[in-house]
């Protein structure tokens, strides 16, 4: 059963639900992924091992940067400073802001970077590797990795001040997100349907947000029940994943293993959150503490409303920009002058 206890609203420093001064017992990692995919040596390698027609995550959005990793890193600097390690996870890259702090020494032990070939140590015959899941699947196989870690894609953004106790209990996660009912299948069935009348091929299966957190929850249990979330920043426990690696083997292998995003594929943040439910040792947030922008899709004055939001609101402690290589550019302009107001 999971726990069914939630805390209140936001949680850092004062906020409600914070433990008094943040601090848990055990240290907290952090761990960004990050890739600069307009790097010629990357683009090259994508256009190498495409697979053509019909397959997903191979659109060159996926791999764009508008230096999100400056204000990522930045503001998990600036306001998680009790963090133990930040891991960047990366193909063969290192962004020029580690560069920049890596001039000060004490920062070579507080920022690290991690090539794909370490985490997929003993798998190299499964690089290289483009999709987003196969790589978060390897995460927990990051050495010297704390037992628990946030892990955030790059255009994730801190934006407040928070405590450990935002993230962790003494006995496991804090989830944000909510239940929903998995009849959500019958809309990837019909994502199938359309995909094969439109001729994508019989291998090909959707592969969306919700999707792979269907997957995951699958595999964990079965019921009518999804735990959905959102773009947030997440806990996890990397013995959550040795558990279930080593009483499902293969599983994780055959998640790592597609270079590109693929329908089969099981979104692994979901799994740890699911097995943290079933196992009664999570807790579910009454807020996601998130303001999402959708800087392809917002209108310049939607962006500005959602900014003034996220100044606002005490409990926003996030905020995730998706797609800001698409945005038009005064909506980029907003965005950034935003993030270095409030961050750097």
């Amino acid at each position: 059963m999971e726990q069914t206890g939630e805390i209140a609203g936001a949680a850092g420093g004062d906020h409600p639900g914070a433990v008094e001064g943040g601090a848990l017992s055990q240290p907290i990692d952090a761990v960004l992924t990050w890739v600069d995919g307009e790097d010629p040596a990357h683009v090259a390698k994508r256009k190498a091992y495409d697979p053509g027609f019909g397959a997903a995550g191979v659109e060159a959005t996926r791999f764009a940067s508008r230096d999100e990793i400056r204000f990522s890193l930045s503001a998990l600097l600036k306001f998680a400073p009790w963090l133990r390690c930040i891991h960047i996870v990366t193909d063969g890259q290192t962004p020029a802001v580690v560069e920049e702090l890596w001039a000060d020494p004490a920062m070579r032990a507080r920022v690290k970077i991690v090539d794909h070939a370490v985490i997929y140590r003993g798998h190299e015959d499964l690089l290289p590797v483009f999709s987003s899941r196969s790589i978060e699947t390897a995460l927990y196989r990051i050495p010297d990795l704390a037992e628990r870690y946030i892990y955030l894609n790059d255009d994730f953004f801190l934006i407040r001040p928070v405590q450990a106790s935002d993230f962790f209990t003494e006995t496991g996660p804090i989830l944000r997100g909510r239940w929903i009912t998995r009849a959500y299948g019958l809309v990837v069935w019909m994502q199938l349907v359309v995909g094969r009348l439109k001729g994508r091929g019989k291998n090909w299966r959707p592969s969306g947000f919700k999707a792979g957190q269907l997957n995951a929850a699958r595999l964990v249990a079965p019921g009518w029940r999804l735990f959905s979330f959102g773009h947030t920043p997440h806990p996890l426990r990397r013995s959550t994943f040795q558990r279930f690696e080593a009483s499902h083997p293969g599983v994780i292998e055959a998640n790592m293993a597609p270079r590109f995003r693929h329908g089969s594929q099981f979104n692994p943040t979901s799994l740890g959150t699911h097995l943290e439910l079933a196992a009664g040792t999570a807790t579910v947030a009454a807020s996601d503490n998130t303001v999402y922008f959708r800087a392809d899709v917002d209108r310049p004055d939607r962006v500005r409303e959602k900014i003034a939001e996220a100044e606002a609101r005490e409990d926003a402690l996030f905020i995730c920009v998706n797609s800001l290589d698409q945005a038009g550019s005064q909506v980029q302009a907003d965005i950034l002058d935003f993030l270095r107001r409030r961050i750097l």
